[in-house]
């Protein structure tokens, strides 16, 4: 059994049992609400609560506030757990076999690349775990006595509220604590929990599905290539189904990793049940940039739009919502092009701060560079105003009167802002064709086709 730092195991004798009639998922993810940084975490969540009412699910997360969760849900934080007593069961190991690229210097942050990590400090743990283990392994009794080292879970935090774990320990820990539990597919969460899902398919002879929320070739813009997308390939070509937010994921997935088509399922994103405002008066003439700070969202391009409108009408105001690792380069733009008096930066907002700054707008911007799907543009229709997006966002597949152009397109995009600040009419039509859109468009709609999509791909349960 497998202690918790408490003294507890986290699967019960009754949760190793099989359930009758259930399907059992094991859900490894890379957020747990309140925790969340970004629209993976917001995704994983929704879909983890509305799939527990159709499956036997356990979801695995490197840190767990598990109460957020319905009690039919077995949420397993690695934060939680004493991680040097997680044992592994007697099943056949083939983790090692794709370690050997961790060799190559790699940045392993889900969302963003930053500069001050690098592979090595993971790498020093592994050799420092796999060291006191050959040691534990080959006892000598006139040899001093070393203490096993105790493997870690790295959290960087900081004024961005990005949650940074080591996706190589997390691979590691997850197929461990999974060697423990009867399941039937095992169902992974981007590239963060790929290694882990990839490790637990062949450990347990059981189908992998993975859900492609963004891929290397959005976040990394100017550079594709690397461990990640060597990951991302591998994880693919394993995969018994991949589940797309998009169309354009979709087809990115067929095209630049040489994945069959009918081996990818587009599902697109949710958004909550009876959640819609009413339309937000235009009367504040402010333009609201929400998400994080990286190029693929395009916020550099946010200020040049802004640039284009201002020229137009003084009035309009700008906000920058959000944090990363483009925040100082965005400020010294925004000085560049003297907009200092209307471009403002708000940092990253918790939930109910970010719906109340949708609220306090009057369109919503996204000019993103790629993006698979964008939630913030979901959310900013809930909240009573109109979107102008990029032509290169997967929401405008869903938003019918999203307002489109290209993302480089400066003049284009802000010639939309300015005609919906102008004509209250155009508002009020754009918002509430893209509200009606929503109302189908629900967590528990998407959350039917992904159980109906494990389903599809489970192995017959066993005598």
């Amino acid at each position: 059994m497998l202690p918790l730092r408490g003294g507890h195991c986290p699967f019960t004798n009754d949760e190793l049992e099989l359930t009758m009639g259930k399907l059992r998922i094991l859900m490894l993810g890379w957020e747990d609400q309140p925790v969340l940084n970004g629209g993976v975490g917001k995704a994983c969540f929704h879909l983890a609560e509305s799939l527990t009412n159709e499956v036997e699910l356990t979801l695995i997360v490197p840190q767990a506030e598990g109460q957020a969760y319905s009690q039919r849900t077995n949420v397993v934080g690695l934060n939680d757990l004493d991680l040097a007593a997680v044992t592994q069961a007697p099943v056949t190991k083939s983790y090692e076999r794709f370690a050997k690229t961790y060799r190559v210097p790699a940045n392993l942050f889900p969302y963003e690349n930053e500069d001050e990590y690098y592979v090595k400090e993971a790498l020093a743990k592994e050799a420092a775990l796999q060291e006191g283990e050959t040691l534990a392994e080959q006892p000598n009794e006139t040899a001093p006595e070393v203490p096993r080292p105790q493997p870690e879970i790295a959290i960087a935090t900081g004024p961005r509220g990005t949650l940074n774990f080591e996706v190589i320990q997390f691979a590691r820990f997850a197929a461990r604590l999974a060697s423990h539990k009867e399941i039937d597919v095992v169902y992974a969460h981007d590239w963060m929990t790929f290694l882990a899902g990839i490790e637990i398919k062949n450990q347990r002879k059981v189908p992998l599905v993975l859900h492609v929320h963004s891929l290397t070739f959005d976040r990394q813009v100017a550079q594709p290539w690397g461990w990640v997308y060597e990951l991302e390939a591998k994880a693919m070509q394993q995969a018994d189904l991949i589940l797309a937010v998009s169309e354009r994921t979709a087809h990115m997935i067929a095209t630049r990793y040489g994945v069959s088509k009918s081996k990818i399922k587009v599902v697109y994103n949710g958004s909550s049940e009876n959640s819609l405002a009413p339309m937000v008066p235009a009367h504040a003439k402010q333009v609201i940039f929400l998400g994080r700070l990286v190029p693929q969202k395009g916020p550099l391009q946010f200020i040049r739009v802004a640039k284009c409108v201002h020229r137009k009408d003084p009035e309009v105001q700008f906000v920058v919502t959000g944090h990363g690792p483009l925040w100082e380069e965005a400020q010294q733009l925004t000085k560049k092009l003297d907009l200092e008096e209307v471009v403002s930066f708000k940092g990253f907002l918790p939930a109910e701060e970010a719906k109340e700054m949708l609220r306090e707008s009057s369109v919503f911007c996204l000019p993103a560079v790629s993006e698979p799907f964008g939630l913030a543009a979901v959310e900013a229709t809930q909240a009573g105003i109109p979107v102008v997006i990029s032509r290169q966002t997967g929401a405008a597949e869903v938003l019918p009167s999203a307002y489109l152009s290209d993302a480089q397109d400066t003049e284009g995009l802000a010639d939309h802002i300015l005609e919906l600040l102008n004509d209250n009419a155009l508002r009020t039509r754009a918002v509430q064709a893209n509200q009606a859109a929503l109302k189908d468009l629900t967590w528990k709609a998407a959350s039917e086709q992904v159980y109906q999509a494990l389903l599809s791909v489970a192995k017959p349960a066993q005598d």
